[in-house]
């Protein structure tokens, strides 16, 4: 009763509760919103059409992120932020409230290792600063000079902060 069609059937709905974090209500709510991003091309393509970085940046919930191109090229499967409904819900999914934290922290690794070396390198730092930053939002810059001292400054943390927790 006052439901409509929906666009998958219970075992697929099923198969998505089982790869998600979401119930099967949650999962269709999810697509309603994919959907919602782009109603002409669900219309013309079909169920699962891949939307573009530029359709997907329409979500209110990327609006403030400074690292939401970043969010969207981290989930496409090629990595240029374009998704399909699959990796859409993956991405929602995992930034849900009921994602467990260790999911939540490999997430966020992969968002700061831009150079995708399984490492967290003075030059992924300085791509994080810089996407903390903004100029053109922030309106603040930083010399080369001080961005250097900044990555110094959370290595030396981070290295003593590992030192703290090591086992002799």
């Amino acid at each position: 009763m006052g439901q409509g069609a929906s666009a998958y059937d219970q075992s697929e709905l099923a198969e998505f509760q089982d790869l998600t974090y979401f119930t099967k209500r949650e999962v269709l709510h999810v697509h309603k919103r994919f959907s919602a991003l782009s109603p002409d091309k669900m219309k013309n393509v079909g169920r699962n059409p891949v939307l573009s970085k530029e359709e997907l940046l329409h979500l209110p919930e990327l609006a403030a992120n400074p690292f939401k191109e970043r969010l969207l090229d981290v989930f496409s499967d090629n990595g240029d932020g374009n998704m399909n409904f699959e990796q859409f819900l993956d991405m929602m999914s995992q930034l849900s409230s009921k994602a467990p934290l260790e999911t939540k922290i490999d997430f966020a690794f992969k968002i700061y290792d831009f150079n995708g070396d399984g490492q967290i390198c003075e030059k992924d730092l300085e791509q994080v600063l810089l996407f903390l930053i903004q100029p053109a939002v922030t309106g603040t810059t930083l010399t080369s000079e001080e961005r250097a001292q900044v990555i110094n400054n959370v290595i030396e943390e981070m290295d003593m902060m590992m030192m703290e927790v090591s086992p002799i």
